[in-house]
């Protein structure tokens, strides 16, 4: 399950990030690099309407999942999101761009890594993630996956 629960976060590129507000719910669709924690980094515009809701509400949710329909597979998250800053911002535009070699140069890369800039890096932490996948485990069948197992090794 570990392992096909990564496959598809590594084989996949679109997050279907989930936010509340008091505006209601919303959905947007943000590129994403996974890093060890297990975190999934992406960025974003602070004017975007899912920004300004997980900057007053961090508890979020995600799904991720092939365009295909059949076998139906994918992943579902539920956990914290979070703006980045130095080291840490460092860190993922390292493995955003090493994932999206086609962003380089898009943005203003320095004043997003110090926080300065209208575009920022953000980590989303899972607490629950869940993996469906009916060639792995049978039709409508999903399993929740141990994040103990995808976290690295401590030295």
């Amino acid at each position: 399950m570990v392992d096909v629960f990564r496959q598809l976060l590594e084989e996949n590129r679109v997050m279907t990030l989930a936010t509340c507000s008091a505006e209601g719910p919303w959905a947007a669709p943000v590129l994403y690099a996974l890093q060890p924690g297990p975190e999934l980094v992406f960025m974003s515009r602070l004017t975007t309407r899912h920004v300004r809701d997980l900057l007053a509400c961090p508890r979020v949710a995600a799904a991720i999942h092939p365009d295909q329909t059949r076998p139906l597979r994918g992943v579902q998250l539920e956990g914290t999101a979070r703006p980045l800053a130095g080291r840490e911002a460092v860190r993922a535009a390292r493995g955003y761009l090493q994932r999206f070699p086609s962003a380089r140069g898009r943005f203003p890369l320095w004043a997003s890594v110090r926080g300065t800039g209208q575009i920022r890096f953000f980590a989303l932490r899972p607490e629950r993630a869940y993996v469906l996948s009916e060639g792995d485990f049978g039709w409508g069948v999903r399993q929740q996956v141990p994040l103990d197992a995808l976290r690295p090794a401590s030295p």
